[in-house]
């Protein structure tokens, strides 16, 4: 793992190895399923090693604070493989978020907002963040780092999860993002 501008290998970045699918064994296994998730660090000189299972889609994912993920997938052979993985810095810019009724337009307390992406059984990103609203609808201060993607999410009890694409150059310093929610139907 090197940082995408200096080419410095980046140390103590969690690496994250997955193996999409495998037929089970005759006998010792009922389902087909997914190889225990790999977790290992890299060391001082950037470097880490994975096990892969041959023939399958692997998939390493690479964290680390501070830093934009890199997924790296790839057929496994028979033999070992190398990959250069570039990280690259993260920026933030402090912002809140205001929540309201879309109809009423009345502020909404107790409205989770997250940047979280949570995927295929991996742990939490480390850049992710969920912040909550007070009774004036308002978050606390957040660093939103430059993320590509960039989807905030929302979740209220009575009102419907929402998601939002933001695009970070776009955003202002210290701005409040507005996220208007809709109720829930009957059936909902």
């Amino acid at each position: 793992m090197v940082n995408e501008t200096t080419g410095a290998p980046i140390d103590d970045a969690e690496v994250l190895a997955t193996t999409f699918l495998y037929l089970p064994l005759p006998g010792l296994e009922d389902r087909w399923g997914f190889p225990d998730l790999q977790n290992q660090r890299s060391n001082s000189s950037g470097r880490s090693e994975i096990r892969h299972a041959s023939g399958f889609r692997n998939v390493i994912t690479v964290r680390k604070p501070g830093y934009q993920e890199v997924r790296q997938d790839f057929l496994a052979s028979n033999s070992e493989s190398e990959f250069i993985l570039k990280l690259r810095r993260l920026e933030t810019k402090t912002i809140l978020f205001k929540t309201f009724d879309s109809e009423s337009k009345k502020n909404i307390e107790n409205v989770v907002v997250r940047l979280d992406e949570q995927r295929n059984g991996l742990p939490p990103d480390p850049n992710a963040f969920a912040v909550v609203s007070d009774a004036t609808g308002i978050t606390p201060p957040v660093p939103i780092p430059n993320l590509m993607p960039l989807v905030i999410e929302t979740a209220c009890v009575g009102y419907r999860r929402f998601s939002l694409g933001l695009d970070w150059r776009s955003i202002k310093e210290g701005e409040v993002i507005k996220i208007a929610l809709q109720k829930k139907g009957w059936f909902e």
